[in-house]
């Protein structure tokens, strides 16, 4: 263990060096080719497009899905990114923002959202955001290895989001929330996977699928917010101990953190996948589940999600001080 973490710390530096570069590359990559589209996309809105969507495309899912998971799967692998893996990868985090919104924010039939997603959908586009999805989803579905691949993991996300509509239901167990939650993150991850190439094996696939449900946990963690403001239940909306939750997120991450080294790829290539992904997303939950503890302790120690100002359950990664408790957290929280 304490040879573990000063190796952590003594690579630290270099890893996050890493991830600033892979997301300057990526930076790059959409200002030459995806900016025009956005533009154009802007030009022509019928007012279904906001700036929140194409925010979301070039600073968190266009950007860190090829920036953070996309190097990871390469890394992974043990080679670097094509051209056609990066545009891929690209399309499928700017259909992410804009999917969710069919449900949440357009609040489209299950039936309309799986008729997007189908082959031969030019009858049901009718809108602004469902002209941009379409071009990216049409885009992605050019540059992937297997275009069937992709479309059918696409569709096990459109069932995962079917299935958290039950997150507004007035009771729903901790256990039914464990399983949305991963079968939410799990199917996503899986679907960007399918960008890349080879195809995944078995043993890559359940790994993938138990960290994507950690990475939709660690979501969750920072829409607490959000979440409550929506009516949303999750784990921490319905916690009455951030205690436990920290508990439950440290402990799946330690299983997960070994399979991993089980899963047949070589060890240094492992270690650096894990790196990646504990630096660019997992680290920066612990900073946060401490922030909650502390708005805990303003309640008798009960956590309660209503009882709470938006600052205090927002936690600002951009303040320096959380960006050094999550360094302090990749080597010393994560395993």
């Amino acid at each position: 263990m304490l040879r573990n973490k000063f190796l952590k710390g003594i690579s630290l530096p270099a890893d996050i060096s890493n991830v600033l570069k892979y997301i300057a590359v990526q930076k790059k990559f959409m200002q030459e080719n995806t900016a025009s589209i956005l533009q154009d996309a802007l030009k022509q809105n019928d007012g279904s497009l906001d700036l929140n969507d194409i925010n979301k495309i070039n600073n968190y899912y266009g950007l860190a899905v090829p920036a953070i998971l996309g190097e990871a799967f390469c890394t992974l692998r043990g080679s670097s990114m094509s051209f056609n893996e990066r545009w891929a990868s690209t399309c499928q985090g700017a259909m992410t923002g804009l999917f969710d919104d069919f449900f949440d924010k357009d609040y489209m039939t299950d039936d309309a959202v799986e008729k997007m997603i189908s082959e031969d959908n030019t009858s049901f586009i009718k809108r602004s955001n469902q002209r941009l999805f379409d071009l990216f989803y049409k885009a992605a579905l050019e540059h992937v290895p297997e275009k069937k691949l992709m479309q059918e993991t696409l569709l096990e996300v459109y069932k995962a989001q079917v299935e958290s509509k039950e997150q507004k239901e007035n009771y729903i167990s901790t256990e039914r929330l464990i399983d949305i939650t991963f079968h939410k993150g799990g199917s996503s991850v899986i679907f960007y996977r399918s960008a890349f190439s080879p195809a995944a094996s078995a043993k890559e696939l359940e790994l993938l699928y138990n960290l994507g449900g950690m990475m939709q946990f660690s979501n969750d963690i920072f829409d607490v917010y959000k979440d409550r403001e929506a009516g949303i239940k999750t784990l921490i909306t319905e916690t009455k101990n951030i205690q436990d939750i920290r508990d439950l997120f440290s402990a799946r991450l330690h299983e997960y953190y070994q399979n991993a080294y089980a899963a047949g790829f070589p060890k240094k290539n492992v270690r650096a996948f894990l790196h990646i992904i504990s630096i660019g997303i997992f680290s920066r939950c612990f900073v946060c589940l401490d922030q909650l503890k502390k708005d805990q302790q303003l309640t008798n120690n009960v956590f309660d999600v209503h009882q709470y100002s938006r600052k205090q359950l927002i936690c600002d990664m951009d303040k320096k001080t959380n960006m050094l408790r999550s360094a302090w957290s990749h080597i010393n929280d994560i395993p």
